[in-house]
């Protein structure tokens, strides 16, 4: 028994080495394989001690049963792994047809999908594309290619939407890149390593990646983005796991020069499960909003999210209870993070700190289709007017919002920060705030644009079983401008890599800088 134990143990071992290598790293094959052996010892020892006590049991067999059940763990863990990440495939006939549909649903929902592209370029990008196509495609190989389809059209609400393989979480278990890239000048910069091993130093250049060099490869990931202005690009491109998408989940080889030398070293990498758990770490916004008091008596307010209308109303009821009581003057307003939800949630803050009544939008648009008006939702608008690709002019959205008789209105300073992740509502709070002159606006232009297509449809593939989403309406901004940019801060602010190495917010800084200067 102890040598079929043991071989059974060699056995696994191999088997976890020969099937996993190619989606995790070393260390983490050797973590699951030995994971199931101290798990099981550990918790069946507690009811043989106790057992023990009443009756004798042999120790041999105890070890014996436990090395036995902790190999069935093991199976069963390996078996979970690799239904996860392995690929899934699809037909050329499957994903040709799912293209088709695709873009069927667009053209029917989306305002207007050839703003930007002609419809004759796009169906001839695409045509070239599904020319292109093996007769077998992976999942990976199947969601880069809608991309690139969907990439033409430059509207962040319309394209591929959540993958398969990431709905079965084979994202933990699919080797990606280690490290956060930050995009400064069209140049490629490591911002963050989230693996113990390889590890480059904070602010180096990145000058190759596989033999490519850093402009090309930029210029090939950008292609399976769907993205309005380059900030906006360049917030998505700090996510590792589309660099790994782009490399079809292999190792990567990178070439960098570190900050303040002329060396230049090349390094094999991947990261894995950790790696991946570590980035999901970084970017997990741990609190929708929040509000605290700084040195000084300055109110700090994030607002990190547009969603749950009813929770924020009672966040900014107390949150607004506490500033009148404490006589704050100075009110920092932090969206840097907020990549957007429903636009209800921005008007609701004007209520609390804008001076006369206000807009949303100056103009909103949203066309009637077939694929809508089968789901009803379009009752709103009369039955007469409904009439499939014609756009109506969305008085909703548009009305003026009154100042309701507030108590707890704010009457002292506000300063609104924001970046490359504030995207969609959260850019629509802040072109009101800025038409209406609410206060300065500090750190880097916004990823949404003043003028753009929004509230996306969410619907599924037929065949590959993806989702895909597409805008419904066309907004023009408060005060908005259709010139492809987003909001444009007084003072334009951004950290170094040395301030963030240093866990250093220089706009923060400057923020509380300059209520210091205007408290007089």
């Amino acid at each position: 028994m102890k040598k079929i134990i043991g071989f059974s143990f060699l056995i696994i071992l191999i088997s976890f080495l020969l099937f996993l290598s190619k989606y995790l790293v070393i260390e983490e094959i050797l973590e699951f394989y030995l994971i199931p052996i101290l798990l099981v010892i550990i918790v069946a020892s507690i009811p043989y001690l106790i057992i023990r006590i009443f009756k004798k049991i042999s120790y041999k067999k105890f070890i014996t049963n436990s090395l036995l059940a902790a190999c069935i763990l093991q199976v069963v863990i390996m078996s979970l792994i690799l239904w996860s990440a392995t690929p899934r495939y699809f037909s050329r006939e499957q994903v040709v047809k799912d293209i088709n549909y695709a873009i069927k649903v667009a053209e029917d929902v989306h305002p207007n999908l050839y703003a930007i592209i002609s419809k004759d370029s796009f169906y001839a990008n695409t045509d070239s594309i599904k020319k292109s196509l093996p007769e077998k495609m992976s999942d990976a190989e199947t969601d880069k290619t809608f991309r690139r389809i969907f990439s033409h059209i430059q509207d962040a609400h319309t394209g591929p939407g959540t993958v398969i393989f990431m709905k079965r979480l084979a994202f933990l278990f699919r080797k990606t890149l280690p490290y956060k890239i930050v995009i400064k000048n069209e140049r490629l910069f490591v911002a963050k390593n989230y693996f113990y091993r390889n590890t480059i130093p904070v602010g180096s250049e990145i000058a190759e990646i596989n033999g490519k060099p850093a402009s090309k490869c930029l210029n090939e990931i950008s292609k399976l983005l769907s993205y309005e202005n380059i900030p906006s690009r360049n917030a998505k491109l700090q996510l590792p796991f589309l660099w790994a998408l782009w490399n079809d989940f292999e190792n990567f080889e990178i070439t960098y020069k570190a900050p303040g030398t002329k060396t230049i070293k090349t390094i094999r990498t991947s990261g894995g499960l950790i790696s991946n758990i570590l980035f999901i770490k970084d970017i997990n916004i741990s609190e929708r909003y929040s509000y605290r008091t700084m040195d000084g008596n300055i109110g700090y307010m994030e607002f990190n999210s547009c969603n749950n209308l009813d929770e924020f109303k009672a966040f900014l009821e107390t949150t607004f209870k506490l500033i009148k009581s404490n006589k704050i003057k100075q009110l920092i307003i932090d969206i840097r993070r907020n990549e957007g939800g429903s636009s209800s949630l921005g008007d609701e803050l004007m209520q609390y700190i804008s001076k006369t009544d206000f807009k949303t939008f100056d103009s909103a648009f949203v066309k009637i289709s077939n694929e809508l008006e089968k789901k009803g939702a379009f009752n709103w608008i009369d039955s007469t007017k409904r009439i499939v690709g014609t756009m109506i002019y969305d008085t909703t959205e548009t009305s003026i919002r009154k100042l309701r008789d507030n108590p707890l209105l704010y009457n002292g300073k506000s300063y609104l920060l924001v970046g490359g992740k504030t995207f969609s509502s959260a850019t629509n709070f802040a072109s009101s705030f800025q038409c209406y002159k609410v206060g300065k606006i500090l750190g880097t232009e916004t990823g949404g644009l003043t003028s753009c297509f929004g509230e996306g449809y969410t619907f599924e593939l037929p065949n590959t079983k993806f989702d895909m989403k597409v805008a419904t309406k066309k907004f023009v901004n408060a005060c908005g401008i259709s010139n492809r940019r987003g909001i444009i801060p007084d003072y334009i602010i951004e950290n170094s890599f040395a301030d963030d190495k240093k866990g250093i917010d220089r706009v923060l800084e400057f923020t509380i800088d300059l209520t210091k200067q205007n408290r007089n």
